[in-house]
């Protein structure tokens, strides 16, 4: 095939020789005719011919019915096959035959070890009298490339892991997230080489952007696919609970930590307003919900600053948006009443 390929780039550069000198011939048209004709008879007359040589593809598919074993690398591959017939029999390969995919099952096969790596180790030549009989008519197989194959293997392990969501989630004004963003199965079985398995802490879902969101969202989802791994199940339905929110706000009283029993606080303010968005449907917050606190445990009692930072220890778990006021408040350190007496 490769003396015909290069036969017909002869042809077309003296053809586009011709077209130059014959530009401004009357003749030139009849001429291309005739030499187009004769070219086309040249092609005919030498893929009649018997002793052509060829490289063509063949896919194989490596499969294995072992369930605790996985194959690494890619599953479906090509042997070059090197085959010598006619040439329209080998042309025809080349443009429209094409041989249907050999499926090699390793599960009854020995396992070898190679520079450390367990695996199998397949001879294509075993192989030879299956592909002969695949060939058209007149053609003969000549060689198979690679002569063997190393199939590496690896112990297939499993593990329960959480499932999280992959998204950008936006809402209409006065509206939010009413609670706990739930899927079901939260969980999914992962399955795959141990190296990997062993790191996960978490399976995502393919990436989801969810726009202007007004209420309350249902989907079935796919997870995002990673190499060499398995799952038990492919999908998973999320729950984004969505509701329309007001804003409120509530006075809650400052505590002292770390602040020996002898002495008393006073702040200036005592109190803190708390604002925050909260879901129609749910009840407003009382000041016993939050813990505001001034932390004396690492302040020098006997040079104290003017003022302290204001530290949330403790808020609702299904509170939206929030802010507290002021962030930074004056104070007064007393003795203790009893202490006096």
């Amino acid at each position: 095939m490769d003396k015909i390929q290069a036969l017909l780039g002869r042809y077309i550069n003296y053809i586009k020789a011709r077209i130059k000198e014959l530009r401004e011939d009357k003749n030139a048209l009849i001429f291309l005719f005739f030499l187009f004709l004769s070219t086309i008879f040249w092609i005919l007359n030498a893929l009649s011919k018997d002793n052509y040589t060829s490289d063509l593809q063949y896919p194989i598919r490596i499969s294995n019915g072992n369930k605790n074993e996985l194959i690494i690398g890619d599953v479906r591959r090509d042997l070059t096959l090197k085959v010598r017939g006619g040439g329209f029999s080998i042309l025809n390969y080349h443009l429209n035959e094409k041989f249907l995919t050999e499926t090699i099952d390793l599960t009854g096969l020995p396992r070898v070890k190679v520079q450390n790596v367990d695996g199998v180790i397949i001879s294509t030549k075993e192989y030879q009298t299956r592909i002969e009989g695949k060939l058209a008519t007149g053609m003969s197989l000549v060689d198979i490339s690679p002569d063997t194959l190393f199939i590496p293997l690896v112990e297939k392990v499993s593990k329960k892991i959480p499932v999280k969501l992959d998204a950008s989630i936006e809402f209409v004004k006065q509206c939010q997230l009413s609670g706990k963003i739930k899927m079901q199965p939260d969980s999914v079985i992962v399955s795959g080489p141990s190296n990997i398995v062993d790191t996960l802490s978490n399976v995502y879902t393919k990436p989801q952007v969810f726009a202007q969101m007004n209420d309350t969202l249902v989907r079935n989802i796919g997870l995002k696919e990673e190499k060499w791994l398995e799952y038990s199940t492919k999908r998973v339905v999320i729950n984004i609970p969505v509701e329309p929110f007001t804003e409120a706000s509530v006075l809650v009283p400052l505590v002292a930590e770390g602040l020996p029993d002898s002495l008393m606080l006073k702040t200036f303010p005592s109190e803190v307003r708390v604002a925050y968005r909260l879901g129609l449907s749910k009840a407003l917050f009382n000041p016993s919900d939050f813990l505001l606190t001034l932390d004396f445990t690492d302040v020098d009692l006997s040079n104290l600053p003017q003022r302290m930072k204001v530290k949330l220890k403790n808020k609702p778990e299904n509170i939206g948006q929030m802010s507290y006021s002021p962030l930074f408040v004056e104070f007064l350190l007393e003795k203790n009443s009893k202490d006096l007496k």
